[in-house]
């Protein structure tokens, strides 16, 4: 049977945001490191993984009703961060994903996670996380308002 990348992820989506720690242990490489940019931290290994998982504050969210993850990782793709700096997006094993979450207080997030896998098992990701908010006034006239998931 073909690995399914999208249908990968798509299942470890559903699983962070349920807190099932169980489907995560069986995709999660033993070697994982996830690094979290933003707030400095990284988690090395699976026991560390699973732990932020299980440690979440007030436990998963109940009927959180987020959309399916998007993956990118079909061909290759590059993006330019704000600070100007170039980064693949996909390639060989490298794969971008994005999502939703929901964090302790309700509120819904945008999470965007670059990502490695090895052996069909998650082994390397970097998140970055972003709150929905309002468009500033200095671009309204300029963009068009689209409904958020």
């Amino acid at each position: 049977m073909t690995f399914d990348a999208r249908q990968f992820f798509v299942r470890m989506a559903r699983a962070l945001n349920e807190g099932d720690v169980a489907t995560l242990s069986v995709m999660v490489h033993p070697e994982v490191v996830s690094d979290f940019p933003q707030s400095g931290e990284r988690l090395r290994g699976i026991a560390a993984f699973l732990a932020q998982i299980e440690e979440y504050p007030g436990g998963p969210p109940e009927n959180a009703d987020l959309p399916p993850a998007t993956v990118l990782g079909d061909e290759e793709r590059w993006a330019i961060t704000p600070a100007y700096t170039v980064v693949p997006l996909a390639g060989a094993n490298k794969y971008t994903v994005i999502t939703r979450a929901v964090y302790p207080d309700g509120s819904k997030w945008h999470v965007v996670c670059i990502v490695e896998l090895r052996d069909e098992l998650l082994y390397r990701s970097e998140n970055f996380f972003a709150p929905d908010f309002e468009p500033p006034e200095w671009r309204r006239e300029f963009a068009e308002i689209v409904a958020r998931e």
